[in-house]
């Protein structure tokens, strides 16, 4: 009895190690989307993407059924000249298994328009689902929302 108590208990301790490491990669890959997205380096945000035919991504109110959708549609925003910075207040991961783990998040975007010097700040909701891939954590779907303004 003794035996499998320990066993339990060093299963258990293993799984909490592992599911903290998987917390810390899905947030330093978060890190590096945010790090592109305030490049406005879209390629590159979208690297971290996986191809999805059935909702790629939500973005207020709009679904993009596949990646190249919502490429094409963040590219043409982004081509707008505006710079924009976010502020992360609260990033949780939920460990669904070794392999799938779901972001969810809230922070506010700092926009600030090319002909502007006045910044459009907005707060934002975020989730994000990943799942490990080829040895690297990918999103499989995204959504972020904002209040209308």
């Amino acid at each position: 009895m003794k035996a499998l108590v320990l066993i339990c208990a060093l299963a258990l301790t293993a799984a909490a190690q592992d599911n903290a490491a998987i917390e810390k990669a899905i947030l330093e890959v978060n890190n590096q989307m945010t790090q592109a997205a305030e490049a406005r380096d879209i390629d590159r945000l979208f690297s971290y993407m996986l191809p999805n035919a059935k909702g790629s991504i939500a973005l207020n109110g709009n679904l993009f059924l596949t990646r190249e959708a919502a490429l094409a549609a963040i590219k043409a925003g982004a081509s707008s000249g505006a710079t924009v910075k976010y502020r992360w207040k609260n990033l949780l991961v939920t460990v669904i298994s070794p392999t799938t783990a779901l972001l969810a998040a809230e922070g506010e975007s700092e926009i600030r328009p090319a002909q502007s010097d006045t910044p459009i700040v907005a707060p934002f909701a975020q989730s994000v689902l990943f799942v490990l891939t080829g040895g690297k954590w990918r999103a499989l779907h995204a959504h972020q929302s904002a209040p209308p303004r």
